[in-house]
């Protein structure tokens, strides 16, 4: 019936004959499985038809552990009976890791592709290609590391398959061949809801501007406006679906256009049927569009603005109980959206418009309609609809009214007429829903244009590269209109494909030069014809439906039933009336009518024309332009249906007119989850995606393609003679396939192509081949077992008899060794006795003979002493002469002796003048301390007679209220006295005041003299002038009289205050007594109650007599002298203020004395600088005169050579200036003025400077391992006291010159010597330009003179005078600066030298070379001469380079940063390689790059530790990977060994993609245990939202790994002593300060 599948079902016969023929017991086979779609297994019986086999189905099974429920995936074994028709053969050969091309798949086949893109899924290698195809799996996470600028330069101009699957290829070959060929490409990208179409989009987009961007342009370019427009579309045109968070809800065509050179030159973005129902009808749990959300979540301001609330009180919005995504915040999405409006050209104006016309649509969802007062009439429901609707009115800025009447009433316009029709609360419902789909897709049509007018299209452009992101084939349970256009979509894109896969097919034939006319081709042309075909298709038939107004969807069904009863593509479902099913290329999908007339009608209702045309604002009315006087006035009907065929067809043509690229987007779950790979739903998307066809058109001629190499590999069991006899890899292939006897195959230039069924066959006869083999081989080994046994057993009774004979002897050698040594005991002892009777004869004639001997000697010695002697008494007559000179040398030290005793008299006289002064402050201290402990004891006096006033007080009231009757002349007597004392104690007190008036005021001529004291120490400490000795030496003794009479002043008031306690002891002395005579008189008068005193007086009555006015003047005498003691204590306490205030000025003067001694010493030092200055002047000018002299014996009127420092050329000196008046006369005296000096010296420095500059720029070569030019620079700046001036154009000039140098950047050497150079210099600069500040003087005598004889000439050394650090001014700092960046240059640029040198070597170093298998064939002819290694050439290159920095001596720490970084560099390409290349991350690949690591390990040992540093280093992770790689038995190595042990350097996600990407060619030898797998996996989820964490490749560094500090520290000032400046400089006697 179909014959579509005509050419599968021939297949599927092939296939089968083919399997039923090699399909054997124990052959490995897939077979169908309904949850699994198919499962693996292995044959056990075979019958006929039908094939028994033991499958392993792996299952997810529920379990816990630690009270937490996990998923466990287990094996289960089950026997399953199959059909012959539903079992294909499984490569038993299959990599663990798959194969990223899958035309490379021994079986092309769907459980093949399943288990391939399963494979790679786990290992997150979510990119696989399909030939030319790319199939992107949806991984449901982060991988950064797949996407960032790192990436993108490795695929950039890789060739297409050289590098892992990656959209970043597909981007990268369409650019290729648009530059190359002059061809536009284009790129689809499709796949269901959910799969990443829009991320692929993205990356594709992110691809091209990076290899068409413009830099440097102003402003934002094209690349940037069309990625930044994405946020902005899908903000209004994506939405939450049941499969996708962002679904996107149209058709999208980027269409990059690029000029001559490659350069993006403008873009258009083009639109395809959005979803309109969407705005009115959401299902739960989906969403509307996001930006209805994101308006609900704005800021408040925008809020109230647009009178919005809570996005679940608006019916649009409501409909769903979906209103938030997870880790989406709505509100940060609204201000990115309208930043990202801006960047687009939507100004804030527009913007406002815009989201207006969307809260106006939110509004109008909630205008409710009730049934009005006429009848079938409308009207809003309540006051809520009424409040929405005058909302809406205003968001639209038209009349409330208005807008009323265009929802509840149609105008019909009749010829003669207009009627007014109400509508029902239903039909104004479905007119308010109209209108908000009608604005907007008006509105989005807007904001696509004005992308489209803010990007710019360039209407001369050359090529574009086009990328469509168009939504996949969709099958549902309710499948309407939009999903009719989108399967149309896919069926016209799929015959795209189709073409376009089988185009290629024939390329690769035809490349290949085989037959394959043979070959048919199977179109999808009559499923378009039923869709599209006019006037019969179903979208011509939609249209004339809705032309008829009284069409509904059921007689449109009943149309459609009628006209292709009869097509094999249409059938009707049997329990519905109006839904018909069509069978496209992905299944049957059965489409509902009843919303299809609705939908399909294109037009806009004349009263919301009218209403929103009339706008106030003017945005509104530019969505609904008016329609041309033509048009309206046509009757021609218009359809979405025929617009967007219409748009289909044109987007077909501008396909038709490119390249095109396919990725087929897949997503692996409904979940939307990682690490779950469905079966069944990927295979579905795998259908409609078209990739099973495209398998489908392989197959159909040769799905099996191998190359000539691996073809032999695989195969050569199968003929071993042949292979060995042939060099030929074609005819070693033809003659293996002529033996096999295997028909229909094709051999082409590069591959061998085998139709479908005989790879099956040739693994058929590999395994019976092998099965022979594994039976000679178990015959081999047991005989081997065997024969080792009984050898074994042999060995073991010769072993026996071997030692019971050894035994035997040895018994018998026994007992002949024991009589050997008797004898020899015998003999040893008889030796012995003999030896010992000679050996002490023989001592006692030895000791004879010495003592005689030794006698002889003795004597002998005697008689040369005395002769000695007598020579030595006569020599002493001789040495009179030598004796006078001892004296006179004795006499000599005797004088420098007392000279160094008067120096240190000297020294210590001046130490003793300053101990006694220290000593008299120090009395004078302790004087001052006396005082203030006398003063305190006075007061302590004066508070004890204090309380005895007090007490006094006290008794003398007791006494005045106890006092009887007495005579009156007692009381007389008595009263005279108290005045008496009374009057004395006035007396006292007044000279107590005296005395204190006398006390005050001396403080007040002490404190006065100390402040004129001060003052004068200050005047003379701000005007000291620069004098010469003697003045400071009077200073000093006017100093010290100050000094002498503060001290007399001092002993004044001491003098005082001794006086002042001397009467206040008097004081006391008196109050003492006056308290004595008061209790005498109280003793005097006996008190007794009731009892007359005096008994010889007769009285008759007792009369109690007092005397109130002595109490009363006694009261007042007693407060009087209350007053006075207060008046005393206030005093004391004052004198005690001032004299503290004396000892803090006292404190003050010796400080300031202290100061001015420092300030003296600094005079002194200002002085002595000054005299040195001096005598340099005096020395400059003595020089001046005689070449003065000199130069006028010569020539009158020649050149003025005059050594004056002068200040670069430019200004002369300020010493010069002050000895001009000095060398005026002698100038005159030869007619030559002042001007005229100093131009003519200007002039010669000038030439001196041009001297200097052109002779370093030559190479002048090195001196004691030192930059001669570095060296001559700086003694001649140093001799020009150019570091020292504010202003100069030296340091401009050298700049200049070193900058001039970086123009030959490719000259390694030249670069080499200048690095060398500038960094001499830096360093010389560096160690003598120190800031300005102030040298510790020294404070005595004997160190300054200590300090002058250190510095005298006589003294000093030669290499500290040539190279002495001086205070640097500003333009000195400043050339030091750029010095040191110039430094910095240099170093980057050799360094970037040599990265380019070593990179083409790096690259053949990479992978190991293949050797070809005809080369393995020849057994004979021996090569005549290898090639080079690549490793070899870099080991010379390194040896090169070093060789380049030895020669120019370049410091030894730059040579180490050097090497750091060019061994990084070369790490970081061998690493990333590694991961980045499956065929490098290999076992034999591994060792081939081990054997190049021993070879550099190698030159880092010879190199030492001076030039390569810490270079073998940077290789660590390169070495941890290469040694994991050619270990052997990996599946016995644990995590923690690994991670610890092996490669601790490592990271787990680097560990993860060499434990998946490792493969063994040779050996198969299998990877790491599924346990270590699994452990990593873990991890890695575990650090999945760390992007840092997930990038498995390393960075390059190029920064600057050093600072002048260490500069500083690899080089010696000493170094510098024997080196010779430039011998050029030599000659020019301007220049004759070089040889000093």
């Amino acid at each position: 019936m179909r014959l579509l599948f005509l050419a599968n079902e021939l297949l599927t016969t092939l296939s089968t004959q083919a399997a039923s023929s090699t399909i054997v017991v124990g052959s490995l086979v897939w077979t169908e499985d309904p949850e699994e779609s198919w499962i693996d297994g292995v044959v056990e019986e075979v019958n006929d038809e039908e094939i028994k086999i033991n499958c392993t189905s792996g299952k997810l099974a529920s379990g816990q552990e630690d009270g937490n429920e996990l998923m466990v995936y287990c094996e289960i074994m089950d026997e399953v009976v199959a059909k012959t028709s539903s079992v294909y053969p499984k490569d038993a050969e299959f990599p663990s890791s798959g194969v990223d091309d899958m035309t490379k798949l021994a079986y092309l086949h769907e459980p093949g592709v399943l288990q391939n893109l399963r494979c790679r899924y786990d290992m997150n290698e979510i990119y696989t290609y399909t030939g030319n195809i790319l199939i992107a799996v949806n991984p449901f996470r982060r991988l950064p590391h797949l996407y960032d600028s790192q990436a993108m330069e490795q695929y950039k101009g890789s060739a297409f398959g050289e590098l892992s699957p990656h959209p970043f290829a597909v981007a990268d070959s369409a650019y290729r061949l648009m530059i190359n060929e002059g061809i536009s490409q284009a790129i689809l990208v499709s796949g269901e809801s959910g799969a990443g179409k829009t991320e692929s989009t993205k990356m594709l987009m992110c691809y091209l501007a990076y290899m068409g961007g413009r830099t440097g342009t102003e402003g934002r370019s094209v690349e940037q406006k069309v990625l930044e427009s994405n946020p902005v579309l899908e903000a209004f045109g994506n939405a939450k679906t049941v499969r996708n968070n962002n679904s996107s809800r149209f058709g999208k065509f980027v269409e990059l256009q690029f000029d001559e050179r490659g350069r993006i030159s403008g873009a258009a973005v083009r639109t395809y049927l959005l979803e309109r129902s969407r705005v009115c009808q959401v299902s739960d749990p989906e969403r509307n569009y996001h930006c209805f959300y994101m308006l609900c979540a704005a800021p408040d301001e925008d809020i109230e603005k647009y009178k919005l609330g809570n996005s679940r009180t608006f019916h649009y919005l409501n409909q769903s109980n979906c209103y938030e995504l997870d880790g989406v915040d709505e509100s940060k999405e609204y201000l990115s959206t309208r930043r990202a409006m801006e960047v687009v050209g939507i100004n804030s104006e527009e913007q406002d418009a815009i989201f207006r016309v969307v809260a106006a649509i939110l509004h109008l969802g909630n205008i409710e309609f009730a049934k009005g007062e006429e009848a079938d009439s409308s009207e809003p429901k309540d006051d809520k609809s009424q409040y929405h609707l005058k909302t809406a009115a205003e968001l639209f800025m038209c009349d409330e009214k208005s807008l009323e009447d265009s929802l509840c009433k149609r105008v019909i316009v009749t010829r003669d007429e207009s009627i007014t029709k109400w509508l029902d609360p239903d039909a104004a419902s479905l007119s308010r829903d109209a209108l908000a789909k009608i604005v907007y897709s008006r509105l989005f049509d807007w904001i696509v244009n004005k992308i489209n007018n803010s990007i710019g299209q360039d209407l001369d452009s050359k090529f574009i590269i086009g990328v469509l992101d168009i939504y996949g084939f969709e099958s549902f349970k309710t499948n309407s209109f939009e999903q009719f256009c989108i399967n149309l979509t896919n069926e016209k894109l799929q015959q795209h494909f189709n073409q376009h896969v089988f185009k290629m097919e024939q390329e690769e034939y035809t490349k290949e030069e085989i037959d394959w006319s043979y070959i048919e081709f199977i179109d999808n042309q009559d499923i378009l014809d039923l869709l599209e075909k006019k006037p019969g298709g179903i979208i011509a038939l939609l249209d004339e439906a809705c032309m008829f107004p009284r069409s509904t969807y059921e007689t449109f069904a009943q149309k459609l039933y009628q006209t292709f009863k009869d097509h094999k593509r249409f059938s009707k479902p049997k329990l519905s009336r109006t839904d018909f099913t069509i069978c496209h290329y992905a299944g049957d999908v059965t489409y509902q009518t009843e919303l299809f007339l609705d939908k399909n009608k294109d037009y806009v209702v004349p009263e919301h024309q009218a209403l929103l045309s009339a706008s106030r604002c003017h945005f509104v009315p530019g969505l609904f332009p008016p329609l041309p006087e033509e048009s309206s006035k046509s009757s021609k009907f218009s359809s979405i249906g025929s617009r967007f065929k219409q748009q289909l067809q044109s987007l077909l043509e501008t396909l038709s007119a490119t390249e095109p690229h396919y990725i087929r987007c897949v997503k692996p779950n409904n979940v939307l989850k990682p690490a779950i790979f469905e079966n069944s739903n990927v295979l579905q998307q795998l259908r409609c995606g078209g990739v099973m066809e495209a398998i489908r058109i392989s197959c159909a001629g040769f799905p099996t393609r191998k190359t000539f190499n691996e073809f032999l590999n695989r195969f050569r069991i199968l003929a071993p003679n042949i292979l060995d006899a042939s060099s030929d890899e074609v005819a070693a292939c033809k003659k293996l396939l002529e033996k096999v006897n295997l028909k229909g195959y094709q051999v082409g230039k590069t591959k061998v192509f085998l139709r479908a069924g005989q790879m099956a066959e040739l693994d058929a006869l590999r395994t019976e081949e092998l099965g022979r083999s594994a039976s000679i081989i178990q015959r081999k080994v047991r005989t081997y077992f065997c024969r080792k046994s009984f050898i074994l057993l042999r060995f073991s009774a010769i072993h026996i008899q071997t030692f019971c004979r050894g035994q035997n002897a040895r018994h018998q050698y026994e007992r002949m060794r024991r009589e050997a040594a008797c004898v020899n005991i015998q003999k040893n002892s008889r030796t012995y006795l003999a030896r010992k009777a000679y050996s002490n004869l023989r001592s006692s004639a030895i000791s004879f003979q010495t003592g005689m001997r030794g006698m002889a000697a003795r004597n002998e010695l005697w008689f040369r002493k005395q002769r000695r002697a007598a020579t030595v008494i006569q020599a002493a007559k001789e040495t009179g002469v030598l004796q006078a000179a001892k004296s006179q040398l004795e006499k000599e030290v005797e004088e420098l002796t007392w000279q160094l005793q008067q120096e240190k008299q000297m020294r210590t006289d001046l130490e003793e003048a300053k101990t006694q002064e220290n000593a008299k402050l120090q009395s004078a201290l302790e004087e001052n301390a006396k005082l203030q402990s006398a003063l305190e004891e006075m007061q302590q006096q004066f508070q004890e007679t204090k309380a005895l006033l007090i007490k006094e007080q006290e008794a003398a009231k007791r006494v005045a209220e106890q006092v009887p009757v007495v005579q009156e002349a007692d009381l007389e007597e008595a009263k005279t006295q108290e005045n008496a004392k009374l009057q004395s104690a006035l007396e006292e007190n007044a000279k107590l005041q005296s005395a204190l008036k006398e006390m005050q005021q001396q403080f007040q001529e002490t404190k006065a003299l100390l402040i004129k004291e001060q003052e004068a120490a200050k005047r003379v400490a701000e005007q000291v002038p620069v004098i010469q000795e003697a003045d400071l030496e009077e200073a000093k003794t006017q100093e010290k009289a100050k000094l002498q009479s503060a001290l007399e002043e001092n002993a004044k008031l001491q003098s005082a205050l001794e006086e002042m306690q001397q009467q206040f002891q008097e004081t006391k002395a008196l109050l003492i007594k006056e308290q004595e005579a008061a209790k005498r008189v109280a003793e005097q008068v006996p008190v007794i109650q009731g009892v007359p005193v005096i008994q010889e007086v007769p009285v008759v009555q007792e009369v109690p007599v007092i005397d109130q006015d002595m109490m009363n003047k006694l009261t007042a005498e007693n407060q009087q002298l209350k007053a006075l003691v207060s008046s005393l204590e206030k005093k004391i306490d004052e004198s005690e203020r001032k004299f503290e205030e004396t000892n803090k000025l006292s404190e003050e003067r010796l400080k300031q004395a202290s100061e001015a001694e420092s300030k003296m010493i600094d005079l002194k030092t200002a002085m002595q600088r000054l005299e040195e200055k001096l005598s340099d002047m005096q020395t400059e000018d003595q020089i001046m005169r005689h070449e003065l002299k000199n130069s006028a014996s010569r020539k009158m009127s020649g050149n003025l050579s005059m050594k004056a420092i002068q200040e670069n050329g430019h200004h002369v000196s300020e010493e010069l200036k002050a000895t001009e008046p000095q060398s005026s006369a002698s100038v005159k005296k030869f007619g030559i003025s002042d001007s005229i000096l100093r131009r003519s010296q200007i002039e010669r420095q000038h030439e001196n400077v041009d001297a200097l500059i052109q002779c370093v720029t030559k190479n002048l070569g090195f001196s004691q391992e030192k930059p001669v030019a570095a060296f001559t620079i700086y003694k001649c700046l140093l001799h020009w006291r150019s570091f020292e001036v504010e202003k100069t154009s030296v340091f401009d000039r050298l700049i200049q010159m070193i900058g001039s140098a970086i123009e030959n950047q490719d000259n390694n050497s030249h670069m080499v010597y200048w690095l060398s150079t500038t960094s001499t210099l830096l360093f010389l600069l560096q160690w003598s330009l120190k800031a300005a500040q102030k040298p510790p003087q020294p404070t005595s005598f004997f160190g300054r003179m200590t300090q002058g004889f250190r510095s005298s000439p006589s003294s000093s050394n030669i290499q500290v005078d040539a190279m002495r650090q001086v205070e640097a001014k500003y333009p000195a700092l400043l050339f030091k600066q750029q010095l040191s960046a110039y430094v910095e240059t240099f170093y980057g640029i050799i360094r970037d030298n040599f990265k380019k040198d070593l990179s083409p070597l790096l690259t053949s170093c990479i992978e190991a070379p293949k050797i070809s298998q005809g080369t393995d064939l020849q057994s004979s002819n021996p090569p005549s001469s290898p090639p080079s290694s690549p490793w070899n050439d870099i080991i010379k290159n390194l040896n090169g380079q070093l060789s380049i920095l030895k020669e120019n001596f370049v410091p030894r720490v730059l040579v180490q940063k050097i090497f750091t970084q060019l061994f990084s560099y070369i790490n970081v390409q061998l690493f990333n390689s590694l991961l980045l290349h499956r065929e490098c991350c290999t076992f034999s690949n591994g060792e081939y790059v081990k054997s190049g690591l021993d070879e550099l390990g190698l030159w880092c040992s010879q190199a030492e530790d001076e030039y390569a540093g810490s270079a073998w280093n940077e290789l660590k992770p390169t070495r941890e990977a290469v040694v994991f790689l050619v270990i052997q038995q990996k599946t016995r190595i644990s995590y923690d060994e690994i991670t610890n042990d092996l490669c601790p350097v490592l990271s787990v996600q680097q560990l993860y993609r060499i434990c998946t990407l490792y493969g063994d060619e040779n050996y198969d030898t299998p990877s790491v245990s599924p346990d270590v797998i699994s452990s990593m996996k873990v991890i890695m989820t575990d650090d999945s939202n760390d992007e840092d964490t997930n990038s498995f490749l390393l960075d390059d560094n190029s920064s600057i790994p050093f600072s002048i500090d260490e500069i500083s520290g690899a080089l010696d000032v000493k170094e510098f002593s024997d080196v010779k400046p430039a011998a050029e400089l030599l000659e020019n006697p301007d220049f004759q300060f070089l040889q000093e």
